[in-house]
């Protein structure tokens, strides 16, 4: 405890020199700071460096991914300084960039290779059924700050395109091996080879079980996990001006989880212990072709089928995307222009939780985007402007604006801005569901000296609402990098403020008060009780509320030799709400949250390793103690071909609790414990 109280008034010192400079969030790691070469996608989409863009993005490494000991996506992307993530369980997290996370969180876009994984019924992500290879990864981009002028509705907080190796890379057989004290096993297997003399193929399979946590929130612990993947990609190139990307996956996801959620008996919440089961189906194909040497094309179609049973929910998704774009350079001017449509069908079955209005099971949306880029100043004053314009079957159209503006003083120095506005579409959820949630008192409306009345919880509803309005951010965002030798800085700052932000108030005209308040006077106890049990409170959503977050981010990155390699890094975020009177904030409240970060690796030997990450969260978002993390990696690579590592995580930590927002969603968290991990990989 001594450590993390002593880490937090660090924090706390830290908070005062950072604030004097402003708020936000910031990027870019190690090598890609020091190699200006390095090369992304996401932030502007076309190939550039990552150093002179004009936006807030961080290159997490497959170097970095392997050495960590991670096990999953959403495990690796502790490695990201400044991204808000929380564990609820062995399974499920909350993760988000400039915003308060929850599980489901709707404000960050995740795409695998540039195809969307998220959730049309909330938005969101599902990440303990996102099961993707990390062997197979080449590198995750995070943007940190708005991408709605590129990607569209709901990229308002931030973007994750998780980019996975082409196959000509991973040409060989490869099987890994996993176990800890909590995962009893997993195993994974890899074979890639040629196709003729212009392509590449590779197919893998992956199966893993493990244990429940020693300890649950209110429940005993039912964390429990079994999950299986497959999947191939196939590399085509017939030539050097076309390229052809086809990519399945198949994932099965059968965890355990603890609820709470609404009795029908007494309509008060109860806990339940149930059972999550997916089935995820993703089918990808892009096609890419040069026309000559100042523009090329690419077109990609992606089709997703998800299956999920739970209690308070059994979902039927089909989703099909089509995507257009267009880059072109003339002398001084980059111009990039795209189409796109998507079509869901979301069919879900109603029960006693959630219902739908209007039984709405198809959403489309359509749209087109121009960005330009001109060098006012070739090598050194770059200004970038365009707009995205989208229809969606919700709210119809909406444009997604922005401006940036990067100048680059010389070859080791930054400076850029941005202002942008994005758009958050409400999710069918909050349009045209209704969902059963924790009753309402008699006695918070009125008492009548009865008991038995008083203490009735009657039924409440918490309403989607048809008229709500989509979510409209602008953001303003500062950044600076300086790279020199073996070391680099790294500064982001934003302040965003949005409006028609989501918010929840009673609808007083739901309960017949008066009649009840009748027939209690007249004496007519009996039919005063069964009037209560007809009745209904309702809750409505609507989209009155105003939100300004205001962040800092540093990062410092310091390499003196080649076989040592280390970041660090503080964020502070600033989290605040003007509401309406007589509403209720519905995701997040007021809060602060600052984290100290520190990554490093080590290269003992030649054949030993370590890697060690530690963080220090402070924040009162999550309704938890502030707590410190240390994870630790020792890899020994004993052949070349076969390599060896053991991890420890969460090891300053121990038993402690990340996210304990219950009222927001209907998972009870699990304590997070100390565990082991030994893996044994061969590559052959």
């Amino acid at each position: 405890m001594k450590l993390q109280y002593s880490a937090c008034y660090v924090l706390g010192l830290l908070t005062a020199s950072v604030s004097a400079v402003a708020n936000s969030l910031s990027s870019l790691d190690l090598e890609s700071l020091m190699d200006t070469d390095v090369q992304v996608t996401s932030a502007m989409k076309r190939a550039q460096s990552a150093f002179s863009t004009a936006a807030s993005i961080y290159v997490l490494r497959k170097q970095d991914i392997r050495a960590s000991g991670a096990v999953s996506v959403a495990e690796s992307l502790k490695l990201v300084p400044g991204i808000q993530i929380r564990q609820l369980d062995s399974n499920q997290w909350a993760i988000t960039a400039r915003g308060v996370a929850g599980r489901y969180t709707s404000k960050l876009l995740v795409m695998v290779d540039g195809q969307s994984v998220y959730n049309p019924m909330f938005a969101g992500v599902y990440w303990e059924a996102l099961d993707i290879p990390l062997y197979d990864i080449e590198r995750i981009e995070v943007i940190r700050g708005q991408g709605g002028l590129l990607w569209g509705n709901n990229a308002v907080n931030g973007v994750i395109n998780i980019i996975t190796k082409n196959s000509i890379d991973t040409r060989t057989a490869l099987v890994q091996v996993s176990r800890g004290d909590q995962l009893n096993y997993d195993v994974d297997m890899r074979y890639g080879d040629d196709i003729g003399n212009d392509g590449s193929y590779r197919v893998y399979g992956s199966i893993r079980d493990a244990d429940t946590s020693k300890r649950g929130l209110d429940l005993t612990a039912n964390d429990d996990s079994q999950q299986g993947s497959a999947g191939f990609r196939l590399d085509i190139a017939p030539s050097d001006d076309l390229s052809i990307l086809t990519q399945f996956s198949y994932t099965h996801t059968n965890i355990g989880q603890n609820l709470k959620a609404l009795s029908q008996e007494v309509n008060q919440n109860t806990f339940y212990q149930d059972r999550f089961k997916r089935d995820d189906l993703r089918l990808m194909a892009r096609l890419e072709h040069r026309l000559s040497t100042r523009s090329n094309q690419m077109l990609q179609l992606s089709w997703g089928h998800q299956d999920s049973q739970q209690l308070y929910l059994n979902e039927h998704f089909k989703s099909l995307d089509i995507d257009y774009q267009m880059n072109s350079a003339f002398g001084d001017l980059q111009l990039d222009w795209g189409l796109n449509y998507r079509n869901n069908d979301l069919p879900y079955e109603e029960n006693w939780l959630i219902s739908n209005d209007r039984g709405i099971d198809n959403l489309r949306y359509y749209g087109a985007f121009i960005q330009a880029q001109y060098a006012l100043v070739p090598n050194h004053l770059t200004v970038i402007f365009g707009n995205k314009l989208e229809h969606n079957s919700l709210t119809s159209w909406e444009n997604q604006p922005a401006a940036r503006l990067l100048w680059q003083p010389s070859e080791q120095q930054v400076v850029w801005a941005a202002v942008s506005k994005a758009v958050r579409i409400p999710s069918l959820t909050e349009f045209d569901s209704d969902s059963a949630v924790n009753g309402s008192r008699v006695a918070d409306y009125f008492t009548t000296g009865i008991d038995a009345i008083d203490q009735y919880m009657v039924r409440t509803v918490l309403n989607g609402n048809q008229s709500v309005q989509p979510e409209k951010s602008r953001s303003y965002e500062l950044g600076y990098r300086f790279s020199r030798h073996n070391w680099s800085f790294d500064l982001a700052l934003f302040h965003t403020q949005s409006r028609n932000v989501i918010a929840v108030t009673p609808n007083t005209n739901s309960i017949d008060i008066d009649s009840i308040a009748s027939l209690l006077a007249s004496g007519q106890f009996a039919e005063a009780q069964q009037l209560l049990t007809e009745s209904q409170v309702e809750l409505d959503i609507v989209s009155n509320a105003d939100l300004n977050t205001k962040g800092g981010e540093a990062v410092l990155s310091w390499r003196p030799n080649r076989r040592f390699r280390s970041e660090f890094g503080y964020s502070q975020m600033a989290y605040r709400y003007r509401l309406q009177e007589g509403t209720s904030e519905a995701i997040g409240f007021d809060s602060d949250s600052r984290q100290f970060f520190v990554k490093a690796g080590w290269q003992l030997f030649k054949q030993h390793s370590l890697f060690g990450l530690f963080r220090s969260l402070c924040s009162d978002a999550y309704r938890t103690d502030n707590f410190d993390a240390l994870d630790v990696t020792w890899h020994w690579q004993f052949s070349p071909q076969t390599g060896l590592s053991l991890s420890g995580k969460n090891l300053l930590a121990g038993e402690h609790l990340e996210y304990r927002n219950t009222s927001e969603t209907y998972t009870q968290p699990h304590y997070i414990d100390k565990t082991v991990v030994l893996r044994l990989s061969a590559e052959f």
